[in-house]
């Protein structure tokens, strides 16, 4: 019996291997963003291959619609059978993969994750915030956040650990703890979450899928879909849960969503430029001071690109008859757009031919702005 429920298991999440070794398109100079593609259990790099021989990783890197982004397949290990890895400790050897192969070298990462590559994925960023910092959004299929009842089935027969951490019970804390981690954490709940979800039972084959029931939903729509962005609607997949991960083409589901999520969150290039403000009219009778040392000038800041001031210079020009000049100097910016400088400077004073003229200046203050401009691609 226990063979009988481990080879169940196997058929419903293993993959067979057409290929060999991984599939990684890193340029020596990388690109702006990274798309990471981590599988689910007792899968590996073949988990994205479609029985037509389409492979999607390869169908994002010849796409010129992600020409800003390199591709890069994790893979970790968990055998069919009699697992001993925990998800922690899988979510560590994730991560030292995922630096071997440069991923946190990006400046932008984004996550393709299937079933518990979801899960680890989230542990993964929780324990490591610093790298998280350079995550946009991650893309679930059918990642069973409140768990499965096919694991807790599998888990009467295989002492695999993973195994406990994807049961659908109420006393998951292992799923409870990590919700509640990625919600209180603020490196992490930034990120976007978008999720899809089968929409076809996984049939186990013959033998024993027939002694247990052919045809099984290995993750509900409630648990694929649990903690996701309200504000993009979960994508229902026509596939069960194996083939969920295998577009033919670029026209499937699987593949129009992610793409669709992936442009509505654009490659960001971060710019800076210098724009100036002067201020004129500033007028000193011929034999007096004029002095202040909060002098605060503006710049118009477009939110739509969040940029923000990071320095500001400022000079006296269109000097007229003033004299004892003390060189303006920006005291301190605000990040909303104000420069607040001191000065001062003396109107020149009597002369016998021209009487007691008035003195004028003015401010030039040289702000330097950082933004973020999308890119089309």
């Amino acid at each position: 019996m226990r063979r009988a429920a481990a080879v169940f298991w196997a058929l419903i999440f293993s993959y067979v291997v057409v290929g060999a070794g991984s599939f990684t398109a890193c340029a020596e100079d990388l690109k702006p963003r990274v798309i990471v593609f981590v599988h689910g259990i007792h899968g590996n790099h073949e988990t994205w291959r479609a029985a037509n021989g389409a492979y999607w990783p390869q169908l994002i890197q010849t796409d010129p619609h992600f020409q800003q982004s390199d591709v890069v397949v994790a893979e970790y290990p968990t055998p069919s059978r009699h697992g001993q890895y925990s998800t922690e400790q899988l979510s560590q050897i994730l991560w030292q993969g995922l630096k071997r192969q440069r991923v946190w070298d990006h400046r932008e990462v984004v996550f393709v994750a299937h079933s518990l590559g979801g899960l680890l994925t989230e542990e993964m960023l929780i324990n490591h915030p610093a790298d998280a910092a350079r995550v946009r959004f991650v893309v679930s299929y059918a990642t069973p956040h409140q768990g499965s009842f096919v694991a807790s089935l599998a888990k009467i027969y295989d002492s695999d650990p993973l195994l406990t951490d994807l049961r659908d019970s109420n006393d998951n804390t292992f799923l409870m703890d990590l919700e509640d981690k990625w919600r209180s954490t603020a490196t992490v709940s930034r990120i976007h979450r978008y999720c899809a979800y089968e929409a076809l039972d996984t049939s186990a084959g013959e033998g024993v899928g027939r002694y247990l029931g052919a045809h099984t939903r290995v993750v509900s729509y409630y648990s694929a879909t649990y903690g996701c962005d309200v504000d993009t609607s979960p994508k229902k997949i026509n596939a069960d849960h194996i083939d969920i991960v295998r577009p033919a083409d670029r026209s499937s589901d699987a593949y129009t969503f992610f793409a669709r999520v992936y442009h509505s969150n654009p490659v960001i290039n971060v710019v800076e430029n210098v724009r100036d403000n002067k201020v004129s009219g500033l007028n000193v009778d011929c034999n007096r001071n004029y002095a202040t040392d909060d002098l605060q000038v503006p710049i118009a800041l477009d939110p739509a690109l969040h940029e923000q001031l990071i320095s500001a210079e400022a000079e006296l020009v269109d000097e007229n008859k003033v004299r004892d000049v003390s060189p303006p100097v920006v005291k301190k910016i605000d990040p909303n757009g104000i420069a607040h400088i001191a000065y001062a400077f003396k109107g020149k004073g009597r002369n016998l031919l021209l009487g007691c003229p008035d003195g004028h200046a003015s401010i030039l203050v040289h702000f330097h702005i950082r933004g973020e401009v999308p890119v089309t691609e």
